[in-house]
């Protein structure tokens, strides 16, 4: 019988194999699944792309003279979903290797199953075993990279960066299913413990927040404290403020909660389509103001930021640029293995030329916040450095009183290290135009 949640897994992991980031295609799997399934779903792939390279070397053990990187694609995910649940999961042997042996036959041809069904076979009688013996026989970095499941150069980066021994904990961060953040709307009570950010809750990993009472009502938005954070920077919301790259939209939903009445919130975004989605997802929420009595408008505008549509300038500007995600490798295990070292420097200079454009939009008085979910100096306080240097007539902006020494690294700058203080990864900077 056809397992739904396994073909659907392959499907997956092939789809990431090919560059498409997991999140989208994810949601379009769940809604197909009934509540059982959803979760066994995003547990399966998650837990096979944590672990992906290691899983790797176990399968190349068994495959003798076959590279498992040379494997029909549908094969190779069979594989390593197979073994990861041998491995990871308490199920009878036989009924797991009978289960992925079926889904090569559809995938495949007789050839196929039986190459399955042997290698899965030996992963059954000694998978275990060889999970600690692939890591025993390196050394170095490399060692650490496969013990986890972290590509070498992304590894090597961040011990040159933090040093080897803050690496290896923000790995083995990147390790662990996330907790769920919620952002709670004033005088909401939530189960959760709180977080040192003021108005959240942090609930267990694996919680369906969206099915939670009052997610519908809009009583909360689900959002990791790092984004949250970036919320808190603007010194105040007032007037005409633009949130520059808006999409998906929960930072827009934070500058319209703390808008004053009469302000406009524009949310621009190259694709038409997300900023359709924007709306859906903030019109759960209010997105005018309307549960508090405020008067706050928000305007779709669908625009390249690096080339702003207004000609008006306006009171305060949010660049939450496109990076390399490196800070949220936890949440988003395929990050990992989408992301290119080289597409790193090219990232920085879309970053500093929305910032440029970003820059020349604000009016004297107003405020520019910029923020990345990534942990790399070309994208993170480079920029800051770039901007005091090159543009006169600007200043740093004290941020909360409430946020720790060690989130702080120079006036008006935040850097979150991944896991220190249970959240993602991320950078941010705040800054004022001066008055005249």
């Amino acid at each position: 019988m056809r397992d739904p949640v396994r073909t659907r897994a392959i499907q997956l992991l092939l789809q990431v194999e090919e560059g498409v980031p997991l999140s989208g295609p994810m949601e379009q799997a769940e809604a197909q699944l009934d509540a059982v399934a959803r979760p066994r779903l995003r547990s399966l792939v998650s837990s096979t792309l944590r672990n992906r390279s290691r899983i790797d070397a176990v399968l190349q053990t068994f495959l003798r003279k076959n590279k498992i990187r040379k494997l029909h694609p549908p094969l190779r995910q069979i594989l390593r979903l197979g073994a990861g649940e041998l491995i990871f999961e308490d199920k009878p042997d036989a009924v797991v290797v009978d289960a992925w042996v079926g889904e090569a036959g559809r995938f495949g041809h007789r050839g196929t199953r039986g190459l399955c069904n042997a290698v899965l076979r030996r992963v059954a009688e000694s998978g275990s075993v060889s999970w600690n013996e692939v890591v025993e026989c390196r050394d170095g970095l490399e060692k650490l990279a496969l013990e986890f499941s972290h590509p070498t150069w992304m590894v090597e980066r961040w011990a040159s960066q933090f040093g080897e021994e803050r690496c290896r904990e923000i790995l083995a961060w990147n390790q662990q299913p996330p907790e769920i953040w919620l952002r709670l709307q004033e005088h909401t009570a939530l189960p959760g413990q709180p977080t040192w950010i003021p108005g959240t809750s942090r609930l267990q990993p694996g919680v369906r927040a969206t099915e939670l009472p009052g997610f519908r009502q809009g009583h909360f938005t689900i959002q990791d404290g790092s984004g949250t954070l970036v919320g808190f920077l603007p010194p105040e919301v007032r007037g005409t403020v633009v949130d520059l790259c808006s999409a998906p939209g929960t930072k827009t939903g934070h500058l319209l909660e703390r808008a004053t009445p009469g302000s406009r919130i524009v949310a621009a975004d190259l694709s038409v389509g997300r900023l359709r989605r924007l709306g859906e997802g903030l019109s759960r929420t209010g997105p005018a103001g309307s549960e508090s009595g405020k008067d706050v408008a928000l305007h779709r505008v669908a625009a390249d930021g690096a080339h702003p549509a207004w000609v008006r300038a306006v009171d305060g500007i949010l660049v939450d640029a496109p990076c390399s995600n490196l800070g949220v490798v936890r949440r988003r295990p395929d990050v990992r293995w989408r992301a290119r070292e080289d597409e790193i420097g090219r990232l920085a200079e879309v970053q500093r030329g929305l910032l440029q454009a970003a820059t020349a939009t604000v009016a004297p008085g107003g405020w520019l916040v910029y923020s990345v979910c990534t942990i790399e100096p070309q994208e993170t306080w480079n920029h800051r450095e770039w901007f005091l240097e090159t543009q006169s007539g600007w200043s740093p902006v004290p941020v909360p009183d409430w946020v720790p020494d060690s989130v702080r690294r120079d006036e008006g700058e935040t850097f979150l290290v991944p896991g220190e203080h249970g959240t993602d990864g991320g950078y941010a900077f705040v800054m004022r135009r001066d008055s005249r």
